[in-house]
């Protein structure tokens, strides 16, 4: 397919979502050269702004978690406990997953090496993990979990099955366990169920009631 450029149209752009469409055909993340027979345009054009595979993964994986981010972040603005913070994160996991599916599996997948030599990534990354987390400090200061629990661990637990719940879900293996549900419909009930069983009934304080309905959390 050749690709006519419109003015301003950025070359990278085209690029990243025609990788990503290949991506979602083959299961694999395309050479170079094929996404250049798929534009129409030489490699070494291409080259200008992508200059190898491994840039081509970090590039995508770029987009797609900036996209994730900006789901949370307009997400949890909607909640105001932290059980339903955490609810809508997970959520939107799954649905991010869903329009991403071979960036999900390529990041999942991409070497630790790759990942760690990128700070934008690794950002993106720190992110989530600190904006979880202080909503998990809240839960436990208003009461949904106990003093002592381990929040780290918790923390960890709650990715692993998210992330095990999504890969069900992209295989298609997820709904026969749910008869009458689809894949997606299944994973947004499994991260649900998983995180309404994380917490206790919150604290009968007044006060810590009027704290989580006026308390919200930003991403910085």
């Amino acid at each position: 397919m050749n690709a006519t450029f419109k003015p301003g149209q950025h070359l990278l752009s085209t690029v990243i979502s025609t990788a990503s469409r290949l991506a979602a055909a083959t299961g694999e993340l395309p050479h170079l050269e094929t996404v250049a027979e798929e534009l129409g345009v030489e490699k070494e054009l291409l080259k200008q702004v992508i200059f190898d595979r491994d840039h081509l993964l970090v590039a995508m994986a770029d987009v797609a978690l900036q996209q994730l981010l900006h789901t949370i972040t307009r997400e949890i603005a909607r909640c105001s406990s932290p059980v339903d913070q955490l609810e809508a994160i997970s959520i939107a996991y799954v649905d991010w997953a869903r329009l991403y599916p071979q960036e999900f599996r390529l990041v999942g997948e991409m070497p630790a090496h790759v990942f760690e030599n990128h700070p934008r990534l690794l950002r993106y990354e720190q992110s989530v993990h600190d904006l979880v987390m202080k909503i998990l400090q809240r839960a436990r200061k208003e009461g949904y979990l106990d003093p002592d629990e381990d929040l780290v661990m918790l923390r960890a637990m709650s990715h692993t099955y998210m992330y095990g719940v999504i890969t069900k879900m992209l295989l298609g293996d997820l709904s026969r366990w749910t008869p009458g549900s689809t894949d997606q419909d299944a994973a947004r009930t499994a991260v649900q169920v998983f995180n309404r069983k994380m917490f206790k009934p919150a604290a009968s304080s007044s006060d810590a009631r009027a704290a989580g309905s006026h308390s919200h959390l930003r991403l910085v």
